[in-house]
């Protein structure tokens, strides 16, 4: 990726991971916003450390805010916590492997990132020019760009567009279910979640996915 192209994909993939955390919000009763708050600061620590890509200070920022919310009020064993935890740790799973545009391989490619003034824009946001117009114009310019790839709220991208390809396959989606498998057994030990729930509930999430790319690699062999 150019310059350009980098600083715009960090700003979509914000906005995005933004509107996700606000939907998973919306799924529990105002009065716990604290608790799932701490669950999307956790679990998304969790995930950073697990990923190689992840630079190194963006997986201490991470550790660093978790701790911090930890100090503010520690949830100690509160069952409403666990739960939120779960419920969070399961949706996460979920987005990960939607069919939607996001989670393809040809998502920033649809996007031409390299013509679009978002990267400019982003990159003195994060130099520190913090304005409401500035992130108003941001938000802006990404609507407008994503109106290229109109399938980010469904789950069966791979009957709306010819060229979707998800990130993981049938071949190598186990390595995800691995990555979540260590991070729910890591949240057992330290928050005392259900673990052999959240590997229940796993398989039918597992079942799911590798039937729909399994359908689409017939439906790709069936048309050449």
């Amino acid at each position: 990726m150019t310059d350009n192209a980098t600083y715009a994909s960090l700003a979509i993939l914000h906005e995005l991971n933004a509107r996700e955390f606000r939907r998973k919000l919306g799924l529990f009763p105002g009065e716990v916003r604290y608790f799932v708050i701490l669950a999307n600061s956790i679990i998304g620590s969790e995930n950073a450390k697990r990923v190689e890509e992840t630079p190194e200070a963006v997986v201490k920022d991470g550790d660093e805010f978790v701790s911090k919310l930890l100090g503010m009020a520690s949830p100690g064993d509160d069952a409403a916590f666990k739960e939120i935890l779960e419920t969070y740790l399961l949706e996460t799973i979920k987005d990960e492997l939607r069919y939607c545009c996001p989670n393809c391989m040809n998502f920033y490619p649809c996007l031409d990132l390299d013509n679009s003034s978002i990267g400019p824009l982003f990159k003195r946001r994060i130099q520190g020019e913090e304005t409401t117009e500035l992130r108003e114009e941001i938000v802006m310019q990404i609507n407008r760009a994503l109106e290229g790839t109109p399938h980010i709220h469904t789950d069966s991208a791979q009957n709306l567009c010819a060229g979707f390809r998800h990130q993981y396959t049938a071949a190598n989606i186990s390595e995800v279910f691995n990555r979540y498998a260590d991070i729910a057994a890591a949240l057992a030990g330290s928050f005392g979640i259900d673990y052999r729930k959240i590997q229940q509930a796993i398989i039918p999430i597992n079942m799911e996915f590798c039937e729909k790319s399994r359908e689409q690699a017939d439906s790709a062999a069936a048309e050449a």
